[in-house]
């Protein structure tokens, strides 16, 4: 197979399409030469190269820089051809709200970030780029960013590799997880946790939590209700205690008990009527006095609780008896740290 202007049709075409070949791997990752030849031979059924399969090598390298402006960098240390810029091979454009939506992702996950995840999040926004023609990656580095997502680093950056990786990968394979957990208790108590896990997400209060249904817990509330719907602090986790069980959990999630919350909002927060839907199934009755009754769903009623609080004094929970005890019991602890005498004893 020749490499001249004078080949074949489909001569031509092999040639094209290696070249190509050799920019979407070095996309991928910085590659040796034997690594992206042997990929291209693979990929090509054996067609890639025949031959003097250095010099064609050398040609497409040489073509690409040539005839695209492809800055394709050799890194004698490490023996890599690292891909810095397409040129003129740029491979993707988008419109303008896009580029936006782009620029809002930018400066919402820059550079450095101590979050294992968010640094996934900030190679694909630079592999995004690179495929942008010049003209497009100057206009996004000039423009100015008005709009951004606060992502902060609390909890998240002190999360043992070991928990998210085995959270994950427990989630993935659908099996249960067991694992050691401070809960959020004054003298620290570690309780055992036998849990179905389903999915670890971020929220941008910079924690990370894993989502799962607790099916067992060691010593255990006699009052505790099983399953429950939990969402754990991965930071909470004990790194050394997680093992993923060889029980499978039920295509279908297991279902945990559903409550019914209700709460009364004060006019100070409800008279716009405007109020936030907090929880699933949120239906609001807005009053002439400008107050509001909001009737919603949960399956934690720690985590509405958590969410209520926020509300302050402008909030009165009537239902379920579990959350209204709940706040009982975080006044009743307020009250003595501020060393307060209340004025209803619950």
């Amino acid at each position: 197979m020749s490499d001249s202007r004078g080949g074949t049709k489909r001569s031509s075409w092999l040639i094209f399409r290696r070249r190509l070949i050799i920019i979407r791997l070095l996309l991928r990752s910085p590659l040796t030469k034997d690594a992206l030849v042997e990929a291209i031979q693979r990929e090509m059924h054996g067609e890639g190269y025949v031959g003097h399969s250095a010099n064609a090598f050398k040609n497409d390298l040489d073509t690409l820089k040539a005839e695209y402006g492809c800055h394709i960098v050799f890194h004698r240390k490490s023996k890599v051809y690292i891909l810095d810029s397409l040129g003129e091979l740029a491979l993707l454009d988008l419109p303008d709200t896009c580029m936006e939506a782009l620029s809002f992702l930018d400066s919402s996950f820059p550079r450095g970030a101590a979050i294992p995840e968010h640094a996934y999040i900030r190679d694909l926004l630079d592999r995004i780029m690179l495929l942008l023609p010049v003209t497009r990656q100057n206009q996004h580095r000039d423009q100015r960013r008005t709009m951004s997502l606060h992502m902060t680093e609390t909890s998240a950056d002190r999360i043992d590799p070991r928990v998210m990786k085995k959270a994950k990968r427990a989630a993935a394979l659908g099996q249960e997880l067991e694992f050691d957990y401070h809960d959020n208790t004054a003298d620290g108590t570690v309780t055992h946790h036998r849990v179905a896990p389903y999915e670890v997400f971020f929220r941008p209060d910079g924690h990370c939590y894993l989502d799962a249904t607790l099916l067992d817990v060691h010593p255990r509330d006699p009052a505790a209700r099983l399953p429950a719907a939990i969402h754990y602090r991965l930071d909470r986790i004990v790194p050394t205690s997680m093992s993923i069980l060889p029980n499978k959990i039920p295509p279908l999630r297991i279902q945990p008990d559903v409550f019914i919350v209700r709460y009364w909002l004060h006019p100070n927060v409800a008279r716009r009527r405007d109020v936030a839907e907090h929880l699933p199934h949120t239906t609001i009755d807005y009053q002439e006095d400008g107050s509001a009754l909001v009737t919603a769903t949960t399956t934690n009623v720690w985590q509405a609780r958590h969410i209520l609080l926020r509300y302050g004094s402008a909030c009165r929970v009537l239902e379920p008896p579990e959350l209204v005890e709940l706040f009982h019991k975080a006044i009743q602890e307020m009250t003595e740290r501020y060393e307060l005498t209340p004025r209803e004893q619950f």
